[in-house]
């Protein structure tokens, strides 16, 4: 048995060893019903003893997670497609063993696990891809900490069809990177603790036809994979919200789903965010122009827009008036 890489209060971390394929084989088969179309675990010696040979190339780290209490298996953590250089990243996947299932010990050998990754391996990012009706999973990754960044259409061919999955992002850096700031307002990339505070945010009644729900913006954002959304702070409280997209037909940046929480409104933070937001535009690859829409008796945004330089051009998406901003590159900055 290989020694401990590292333990916790009820479970430790090992790479397999040959001498694990029998309590790995019957694990694996005992299990089957619990995989179901998830997971194909090695569940024959022939491919346990690839498995083994895998985990011995230098672009995989295999973990067995071992209940402190006997040692039993109660589950494994992958490391895999480990890529050196500026990438620094690599996948990783997870699956626990009858009778050891949601017991938590599964979720807390990731820790270790991922804790390893960051630490030891010296990796800056992990993907997590899963399957998004596999609500367990789900779950279970997004309480590690990983956000969600991209939907992949018949990314695996898993029980006997090609099947959609959704990656899931966690990265080295403990604190939330700042995307923009502006006079005390900082913008950062939704994290999975923020959807709480996010979904208690209300704008005043009156703009209340003005702007949709965050959970409607967030579902797009996580469905369509084509908007970015970002958490406004001031004092390092979330107070808004706001999403970004490009354009895949003229390469413009737009802005939409825009709001300040009712209790932290006509204190200049909304003017900020949008000033941060911009000049966070503004630096991306060839920015030339910035658009945004909003309805036609929405005054205060027309005014706000109008005074960050929007102009209107007649256009109108829908029932919403379509305002752009032309944008100068900063100096020094190539296209």
């Amino acid at each position: 048995m290989t020694r401990a890489l590292a333990r916790g209060d009820r479970v430790f971390i090992r790479h397999p060893d040959p001498d694990d394929a029998t309590a790995f084989v019957a694990a694996a088969r005992r299990s089957r019903r619990l995989h179901g179309a998830w997971v194909q675990a090695p569940d024959t010696p022939e491919a346990f003893d690839g498995y083994i040979r895998r985990s011995r190339r230098a672009d995989q780290a295999c973990f067995l997670i071992c209940r402190s209490n006997g040692g039993d298996i109660a589950g494994v953590a992958n490391v895999s497609a480990i890529v050196r250089g500026a990438f620094q990243s690599a996948f990783l996947g997870y699956y626990a063993f009858t009778p050891h299932a949601r017991k938590g010990y599964l979720r807390d050998g990731l820790e270790l696990t991922v804790r390893y990754a960051f630490e030891r391996i010296d990796l800056h990012r992990l993907e997590a891809n899963v399957r998004p009706e596999n609500v367990a999973s789900v779950q279970l990754i997004r309480s590690l900490g990983f956000e969600p960044r991209a939907r992949s259409p018949r990314h695996l061919y898993l029980d006997g069809d090609w099947r959609d999955h959704v990656g899931y992002i966690r990265l080295r850096e403990p604190s939330r990177p700042v995307v923009g700031a502006s006079g005390g307002v900082t913008l950062h990339d939704v994290a999975a603790d923020d959807c709480g505070a996010l979904l208690e945010l209300r704008v005043r009644r009156d703009q209340r036809t003005f702007v949709d729900d965050i959970a409607e913006y967030l579902s797009i954002c996580l469905l369509e994979m084509t908007w970015q959304p970002l958490a406004i702070r001031a004092g390092g409280e979330l107070i808004g919200f706001v999403m970004w997209s490009r354009s895949t037909t003229d390469g413009s940046y737009w802005i939409g789903g825009f709001q300040i929480d009712r209790r932290h409104q006509r204190r200049g933070y909304g003017r900020s965010a949008l000033t941060a937001l911009i000049e966070a535009l503004r630096a991306k690859p060839a920015c030339r122009q910035i658009v945004l829409t909003y309805l036609p008796r929405n005054h205060v945004a027309r005014r706000l827009y109008a005074s960050l330089g929007f102009v209107r051009d007649g256009e109108m998406l829908g029932d919403e008036v379509v305002a752009r901003l032309a944008v100068t590159p900063r100096a020094g900055r190539r296209a």
